[in-house]
């Protein structure tokens, strides 16, 4: 009897990087206000330019949106909306119902500032400045979000160890053979010292990174997934790129195709003829293989082989020496996300382990007239995030 070939799904992943209005009068072709933006956005949320190129299921495009913040600089030369929450609270506020109607999903994008502190620059040494804690405990604080997946586009080995403590999905890989490193980026440096990947994979996999090298495959445990442009002067998407994921799910794997344009730049009917069209009309010459629109954390998850579980529950309470102890109901990615809020001066605190599901804080980091926040991600990417008075706790629920 013959034995049927097991298929791979391919899972089509277009990303929006929102980063808010920009003026650059070297580039006339940029949206300098946010009713230039929002005027752009409502083709990319009409009905029928979702539907238009329909999946293998009947349904329509899924977009993933990667939000910054620009905070941490001193100087603006193009006129960002600078501010811890701008580009955030515009989206929601203008946006959230229809992404949350048609299945979208909301991450994090970060742009390290430099230590010229010069707003189109890019900050290379991760260790300089710590304006990411600042940015996340916030966000928990202020917003009550925190994120599963990031886009760090600096990323080094410094900042692939802290993600690891956090984050269980990096969409950070932009290696292909045909990028082009040399390309001048807006701080007039070569794109190669700015946003280097050219040892990663140019496969459509998702893989651990090494400790050494981020780079490398090793036996870290988040997982790094490839992002290319639609249309950059570093790179332009190309259809073998889709052939070569369609090959791959014959094979039986599956296959996350991730490409992104920026929100500053009206690119509606680029996405659609360099990746949306192209990869409706290569389909057509693979009609044993599934594709799917998906949000880039489903789509994460179903290349992990990660079954969506439940947010996990957190437990707070003392010991008799007045440590804190937190226990979660189950395991967790990395380790909780752990500061004080006091007024509006933020304290980052590292927890120690002390057993899989608990980690201790000592009593002489503590600070019982502050809010003590925790936020933590599960294997598959749902957060849970927890407030506590720490006076209040010590004073009504303190126990062994």
């Amino acid at each position: 009897m013959k034995s049927s070939k097991i298929l791979g799904n391919l899972y089509l992943c277009p990303v929006i990087n929102a980063m808010g209005p920009v003026t650059d009068p070297r580039h006339n072709d940029l949206l300098n206000t946010w009713q230039e933006i929002d005027n752009y956005l409502k083709k990319l949320f009409d009905r029928k330019y979702r539907e238009k190129f329909k999946d293998s299921s009947g349904a329509g495009i899924i977009f993933s949106w990667f939000f910054i913040s620009w905070s941490g600089f001193s100087s603006n030369p193009v006129k960002r909306d600078f501010g811890y929450f701008n580009v955030y609270d515009h989206y929601m506020k203008t946006w959230g119902k229809m992404m949350r109607k048609y299945g979208d999903g909301l991450y994090w994008m970060y742009n390290h500032p430099p230590e010229s502190g010069v707003g189109n620059e890019w900050g290379m040494d991760w260790l300089h400045n710590c304006q990411y804690l600042e940015i996340l405990m916030r966000y928990v604080a202020e917003r009550n979000y925190f994120p599963s997946v990031v886009e760090i586009v600096t990323e080094d080995n410094n900042t692939s160890h802290f993600l690891e403590n956090f984050f269980p999905y990096d969409l950070g890989n932009r290696n292909s053979v045909d990028v082009n490193w040399d390309a001048v980026n807006a701080d007039g440096k070569p794109m190669w010292k700015v946003i280097n990947w050219k040892k990663a994979t140019h496969n459509w996999e998702i893989y651990s990174p090494h400790e050494d090298d981020h780079q490398l495959k090793g036996n870290m445990k988040r997982k790094i997934g490839r992002l290319l442009d639609i249309k950059t002067i570093v790179y332009e998407f190309k259809e073998y790129e889709l052939e070569k994921a369609f090959q791959m799910c014959l094979e039986g794997k599956n296959a996350m195709v991730s490409a992104y344009e920026h929100d500053f730049r009206d690119r509606a009917d680029v996405i659609i003829e360099k990746f949306i069209e192209p990869a409706y009309r290569i389909s057509k010459k693979y009609p044993e293989v599934k594709w799917y629109y998906k949000n880039v954390l489903d789509a994460f998850n179903i290349l992990n082989n990660q079954k969506i579980v439940k947010k996990v529950k957190i437990e707070i309470k003392f010991d008799r020496d007045d440590n804190l102890l937190i226990v979660t109901d189950a395991k967790i990615f990395g380790m909780p996300f752990t500061f004080l809020k006091l007024n509006d001066h933020y304290t980052y605190i590292t927890p120690l382990r002390i057993g899989e599901k608990a980690w201790l804080i000592y009593r002489e980091l503590l600070d019982f007239k502050s809010d003590l926040y925790i936020a933590c991600n599960n294997l598959a990417g749902k957060s849970t995030i927890t407030r506590i008075n720490l006076g209040k706790l010590h004073g009504i629920k303190r126990k062994l």
